[in-house]
């Protein structure tokens, strides 16, 4: 164990010092720490790992030993950590559709793949199944924010999203257009015939950040410089803490948090800038009756709706910092993953640009015309359908004793997840499951990428279905699609094939120091 262990420590630290996020100089060192020796000391006396008695799950994971036994939870847990998919593999092919449990950093959690109990914790209440209270540790962006999750407004953002989006969806869709396509010019507007090199995820990364501050702090405090480095900083220091979390009990999370990043300081210094926008707003937002591109919609609205503590401008900070966290990796992830697969494979960027090309010649850039790039749709989807951002989906922790519908026993205070690999590689859904086909989603433009069915989970399903997936969506297609029309693009010369994703946990990141090298779109003839 402490050889496998070591391996690991070995390979995590060379990730992480390679990472986009630019972690710290301390923190690949103290996480490293954490995982190969101080872990096993902590975790014995952590009472959240500790959890209800699961013995009716079988484990998967571990291979010996009781499944409440602490040496049988770290063995199955540290193998988690670096093989979540494998894990849940050979959970699925010993058990099939039977729920087992598996070991986490964070808890047990039973691990679910039937359909029938997908719907039902999809749909269940959130006084039975609660979603906020399994995502919280998670996540661990409230945590490492300081958001009171008690607070009557903090389901308020999901809230003034849906109806946001729902009320204003072609302008708003004119405006992150407008902001992507100036971001993608900026970061970059490359003139010359010369391949340049750039980090995929950190660079892409970098364009969405920008483009979602568009949307949720307004023009111009969006291009602001300082502004985005901030974002992009707090952005890091959450994910430290994040990593922290999976490492150590609770009660020392504090302090390892502090001794990782910067995030106080860089909240202070965000909470300064964010309060000119909100003096501005306040003063010019009315309602919707006259759009106008210098006005702040949706920050308007947030501080409009919010009250007592979260009024404070501190705490609104906060909030949106900790939900734009939320909402802009995903799309970040689920673009690089489908960079890297064009990269790779560049003879498919005339098939799309042969359907790109002529629907913007015809229609330009708009909401419409993007809507008529059924290939783009489809290579996305595909891309996401293999790779995902996540090998786990439906978190949810019972908040009293229950039983779903075939008499599966949930205890009170246990963590469940649904697998979806089975849903998005199931053979009688998807033919050759295994394989990428960029097109195969393309002929049947009733399953695009934001459709929701039982077979595509990607933005969830039931009750929270994510309720910005169009804007996200449309933000994907934008950006890949104009990528393929303007620029050349081929893997870096380090690769022979597609990068492999980094596995952290459940979380699947793309390759976190691969390269890929652009160029201005050359002729056909030329283009070799």
């Amino acid at each position: 164990m402490i050889f496998s262990t070591r391996l690991f420590v070995l390979d995590f630290e060379r990730m992480m010092l390679q990472s986009p996020f630019m972690w710290n100089g301390h923190a690949p060192r103290i996480i490293l720490l954490l995982t190969s020796g101080v872990i096993p000391v902590l975790v014995f006396f952590s009472k959240r790992r500790r959890t209800q008695n699961l013995d009716d799950f079988p484990t998967v994971g571990c291979s010996f030993g009781p499944s409440r036994c602490f040496s049988n939870f770290y063995v199955g847990a540290s193998r988690f950590l670096v093989d979540a998919p494998g894990v849940l593999k050979e959970g699925y092919e010993k058990y099939g559709n039977r729920p087992f449990k598996v070991a986490t950093m964070l808890r047990w959690t039973v691990v679910l793949t039937d359909p029938q109990h997908m719907m039902e914790i999809a749909n269940a209440a959130e006084e039975d199944l609660s979603f906020r209270e399994a995502m919280k540790d998670i996540m661990g962006v409230d945590d490492a924010l300081k958001i009171n999750v008690g607070s009557p407004d903090h389901d308020l953002l999901a809230e003034l999203l849906k109806s946001h989006i729902a009320r204003n969806a072609t302008k708003i869709c004119a405006e992150v257009q407008d902001e992507l396509l100036v971001s993608l010019e900026t970061v970059l507007g490359n003139e010359s015939d010369d391949w340049t090199s750039i980090p995929a995820l950190s660079t892409v990364s970098r364009i969405m950040v920008q483009t979602w501050q568009r949307f949720f702090v307004g023009y111009p405090l969006c291009r602001s410089s300082e502004w985005s480095s901030l974002v992009a900083k707090i952005h890091k220091d959450v994910a430290i803490s994040s990593v922290i979390r999976r490492l150590v009990p609770s009660w020392t999370f504090p302090f390892f948090a502090r001794l990782t990043s910067n995030l106080e300081a860089n909240v202070d210094r965000a909470t300064i800038l964010l309060g000119t926008a909100v003096e501005a707003c306040t003063s010019e937002v009315d309602e919707y009756a006259t759009p106008n591109e210098q006005k702040f919609d949706f920050l308007a609205r947030l501080v409009r709706r919010s009250t007592g503590e979260d009024s404070l401008l501190r705490n609104l900070t906060t909030r949106l910092l900790g939900f734009t966290i939320a909402v802009s990796s995903t799309p970040s992830n689920t673009l690089t993953h489908a960079l890297y697969h064009l990269a790779t494979n560049p003879e498919f960027a005339q098939v799309l640009r042969d359907e790109v090309d002529p629907i913007v010649q015809h229609d330009g850039w708009n909401i419409q015309s993007v809507a008529k790039m059924n290939k783009i749709d489809s290579f996305l989807r595909e891309s996401a359908r293999i790779n995902g951002v996540s090998s786990l989906g439906f978190f949810r922790q019972a908040t009293r004793d229950l039983s779903l519908s075939d008499g599966t026993f949930l205890p009170k205070g246990c963590t469940i997840a649904v697998s979806l690999p089975p849903f998005h590689r199931d053979s009688t859904a998807y033919e050759a499951p295994d394989e990428f086909r960029p097109f195969r989603f393309s002929d049947n433009p009733e399953h695009s990428i934001t459709t929701i069915t039982p077979q595509w989970l990607f933005f969830g399903y039931g009750k929270h279905a994510c309720p910005g997936r169009f804007l996200l969506t449309y933000q994907l297609k934008v950006m890949f699609a104009y990528m393929i029309s303007a620029y050349d693009i081929r893997i870096g010369d380090e690769w022979t094939s597609r990068p492999p994703n980094f596995i952290f946990g459940e979380g699947i990141v793309p390759n976190l120091s691969a390269h890929v090298s652009y160029r201005r779109r050359q002729p056909i003839s030329d283009a070799h």
